[in-house]
C-alpha cells in the first residue's frame, strides 16, 4: 500500500447498519448509494417472489445495477416468526428504507411508530409517491411523476408529452432520502433519537422545475415545451450559443457560452477575431438577441472541421461542449476510462462495468465493489447466526418457509462459470 493510500480515511458510513426493504429502482438505489458509502446494507425480499426486478426483462439488468455492496436475507415479514426476526433486526440497526406501497408497513404492523418502540435510535426513510398530504396514499410511478410534476410537459412536443429517457425521479427521490438519512443519523449524535423520513417522487419532480414554476409566475404564462425549441434553456436564460452544431465527419458537437470568457473562447477557436471584443456581442443579453445570426456563423465553420479539430479548439479555449453520447460510447469513454469510475459487474452471464458514485472524496478510500449482486436470500443463515440462531433453528425457519437461501452470485474475485 503507497503512503498516500495508508492515509486515506475508511468508508464514511462504515458501522452504520441498513435494512432495505426494497423492490425495482427507488429503493435498490438508494441502499446502493449508502453501501458504496459504507454501511452494512441488508437487503431484505420476500422468499416467494424477491425483488421484482430480478425476473423482468432486460436479464434483471435493473437489479444487477442497484444490488451491489449488499447482503441478501429472505424473510417472510407476514409470519410472527418472520416479524420476530425483523425485530431483532430493527434492534440493532440504525436505518430501514423501504419504498413498498403506501401503507405497506403499518399493514404488517412494523412501521416507524412500531419501530422507535424496538430501537429508539432507529431512522426510517420511505421512498413513496407523494409526501404527507391529500395524495400521500396514492401508488405513484416514476412516469406519473414526471407527468404530473411537469417535466414531461418541459420536455416533450407541444399536446405530446415526453419522459426522460432514465429513472431520474426514483433515483433523485431516493437521494433526496438519503440526504434525509445523514442529516438523521448526525442530529441523532446530539439527541439519541432516531426520525421517520420522507421522499416524494412527485415533489422531487416540482423541485427540479423550480426556475420553470418561478419564471412562469413571473410572466403569467407556461413556457413553451422544450421539444418545441430549436434550443434548450438558451432561449429563457439568455444564453446566446447553447445548440448542437455539424461538423465535417457527420458527428454533431453541442456547444454552450454562458458567459464572456466563453465567447471569447469560442470566437479564438473559430477565428471570429472580428466579433471577438465587440461591443455588439459583450454580453449574454446581445448575444442572445442575435441567436440565429451567430448560430448560423458558427454552423458556417464548425461544418468544415472534423469533430476532433474542433472540440480540441474548444477544449484549449475553454469553450463547454459535448458529443451526443449513447450509453454505448459510454462504456468506452475517455474520461471514465482513464479516470477509473467504473465498478466490475460480474452477472452469471458475462462481466460487464457499472458506474461509480458520481462524486470524489480525497480523505476516503475509494469506492468499490465489495459484493456483487447476490442471489435470493443469499446471506439469510449468516445474517441468523449473527442474531444468535444455531443450525437446527435455522434449518426449522427454512422448512416452515420463514427464511430462505440460494446458491449467492459470484463473489468479486471469482470468474462466471
Amino acid at each position: 500500500m503507497s503512503t498516500k493510500s495508508a492515509k486515506k480515511q475508511a468508508l464514511p458510513l462504515e458501522g452504520v447498519k441498513v435494512i432495505e426493504l426494497s423492490h425495482i429502482v427507488a429503493g435498490p438505489s438508494g441502499g446502493m448509494i449508502l453501501a458504496d458509502l459504507g454501511a452494512d446494507v441488508l437487503k431484505i425480499e420476500n422468499p416467494d417472489s424477491g425483488d421484482t426486478s430480478r425476473n423482468r426483462s432486460g436479464d434483471g439488468a435493473t437489479f444487477f445495477t442497484y444490488g451491489r455492496n449488499k447482503r441478501y436475507m429472505a424473510l417472510d415479514l407476514r409470519h410472527k416468526k418472520g416479524k420476530k426476526i425483523f425485530e431483532q433486526l430493527v434492534a440493532r440497526s440504525d436505518v430501514v428504507l423501504d419504498n413498498f406501497a403506501p401503507g405497506a408497513l403499518k399493514r404488517l404492523g412494523l412501521d416507524y411508530s412500531w419501530g422507535k418502540r424496538v430501537n429508539p435510535r432507529i431512522i426510517y426513510c420511505s421512498v413513496k409517491g407523494f409526501l404527507p398530504g391529500p395524495y400521500a396514499d396514492r401508488p405513484f410511478l416514476d412516469e406519473l411523476a414526471q407527468m404530473a410534476g411537469g417535466l414531461a410537459y418541459l420536455t416533450g412536443l407541444k399536446d405530446q408529452p415526453m419522459r426522460a429517457g432514465a429513472s431520474i425521479t426514483d433515483i433523485g427521490a431516493a437521494t433526496y432520502g438519503v440526504i434525509g438519512i445523514l442529516a438523521a443519523l448526525y442530529r441523532r449524535q446530539a439527541t439519541g433519537k432516531g426520525d421517520c423520513v420522507e421522499a416524494g417522487l412527485f415533489e422531487t419532480i416540482v423541485f427540479w422545475i423550480s426556475q420553470y414554476i418561478t419564471r412562469s409566475q413571473m410572466t403569467g404564462s407556461n413556457p413553451p415545451p422544450r421539444g418545441a425549441r430549436k434550443s434548450g434553456m438558451g432561449a429563457t436564460m439568455g444564453w446566446g450559443v447553447y445548440e448542437l452544431f455539424p461538423t465535417k465527419t457527420g458527428k454533431p458537437v453541442f456547444i454552450a457560452v454562458s458567459g464572456n470568457r466563453h465567447w471569447t473562447g469560442l470566437c479564438d477557436a473559430l477565428g471570429f477575431d472580428d466579433w471577438r471584443d465587440s461591443a455588439e456581442f459583450n454580453s449574454n443579453g446581445k448575444r442572445s438577441s442575435q441567436k440565429v445570426r451567430i448560430a448560423a456563423r458558427i454552423a458556417k465553420e464548425t461544418v468544415k472541421l472534423t469533430y476532433n479539430d474542433i472540440t480540441r479548439r474548444l477544449y484549449k479555449g475553454l469553450v463547454p461542449y459535448a458529443p451526443v453520447g449513447t450509453p454505448l460510447d459510454l462504456v468506452n469513454e475517455k474520461h471514465l476510462n482513464e479516470g477509473n469510475y467504473w465498478l466490475p459487474l460480474k452477472t452469471p452471464r458475462q462481466s460487464l462495468k457499472v458506474p461509480k458514485l458520481p462524486l470524489s472524496m480525497g480523505e476516503t478510500t475509494d469506492f468499490t465493489m465489495r459484493l456483487q449482486p447476490a442471489c435470493l436470500g443469499a446471506h439469510t443463515d449468516q445474517i441468523l447466526k449473527e442474531l444468535g440462531y444455531k443450525n437446527a433453528e435455522i434449518k426449522a425457519l427454512k422448512s416452515e418457509k420463514i427464511v430462505r437461501r440460494t446458491d449467492r452470485m459470484l463473489d468479486v474475485n471469482e470468474d462466471p462459470a
